[in-house]
């Protein structure tokens, strides 16, 4: 019997997009995007029909590809801006994710400042594929915290967030609160967000540790972040934590009599 051929990363995502395209829904495609504050391209796919597609493709290449073919096969996707596209060119490479090497990090950094563009491809993107590779690959990890100086958003925030699968498994608190204190002078609100975000999940591990953190740097944290962060504690603590960390001029801010 002669062998299948193997499916080239080219033509499977052609074969892919043709997918994407046939299972487009509009009206679900305008209603996805009260989510974003960016225009965003979507074809209009719910999960599980976007889950179906990944997997369709991934019985045909699993234990067939290489890495290689996975990042081949998200570039051809990427080029596509619908978020569904570049989402399942992203979820691809995460199955293959355990065999990559350090070079995966240059495309990862290049897909999240070129072909991200809103929150929703970052949080795709930076706990399945960025962080299991600096899971295995700890070397790694002072490149990605210098992300954090970086003039994209979305590169700063796939540095964020890539530790928040880790410390949810009580692995690089420190980092993660390195990461945090680096990022607390961000101006942008999804930044502020995502701070939040992998203070809460890295207190799950050490609410004593975070809540010292809060109190130590309470006024320099944007009150997103806190609220964000706090939001596993007992109600009671919550409140006394928002008094806590209140930025110290409006803490002692006392109300001017009437008619002065």
């Amino acid at each position: 019997m002669t062998p299948t051929r193997k499916l080239s990363a080219k033509k499977a995502a052609e074969e892919t997009l043709i997918l994407l395209r046939r299972k487009a829904d509009k009206a679900k495609a305008a209603s996805y995007q009260r989510f974003f504050k960016e225009p965003v391209d979507f074809f209009g796919l719910d999960s599980p029909a976007a889950r179906e597609v990944k997997n369709d493709l991934l019985e045909r290449i699993d234990g067939v590809w290489t890495i290689d073919d996975a990042v081949r096969f998200c570039n051809a996707m990427v080029r596509d801006r619908h978020m569904e596209s570049r989402g399942t060119g992203y979820q691809i490479v995460a199955h293959f994710v355990s065999e990559a090497g350090p070079d995966l990090l240059v495309h990862v950094e290049r897909w999240l400042r070129d072909c991200c563009g809103n929150w929703g491809l970052v949080d795709n993107l930076a706990p399945s594929v960025l962080a299991p590779l600096l899971d295995r690959q700890a070397d790694l990890i002072p490149e990605v915290v210098e992300w954090t100086g970086s003039d994209n958003m979305w590169v700063r925030r796939g540095a964020a967030v890539a530790f928040v699968p880790l410390v949810g498994k009580k692995k690089h608190l420190a980092t993660a609160y390195r990461i945090a204190t680096r990022l607390l002078g961000d101006s942008e609100d999804l930044m502020h967000k995502a701070v939040g975000w992998l203070l809460r999940e890295a207190g799950k591990s050490d609410r004593a540790r975070l809540k010292k953190y809060l109190l130590a740097k309470g006024p320099k944290i944007p009150r997103t972040t806190v609220r964000y962060a706090i939001e596993r504690f007992p109600k009671e603590e919550r409140k006394e934590l928002l008094v806590a960390t209140r930025p110290i001029a409006r803490r002692g801010k006392k109300s001017k009599p009437k008619g002065k």
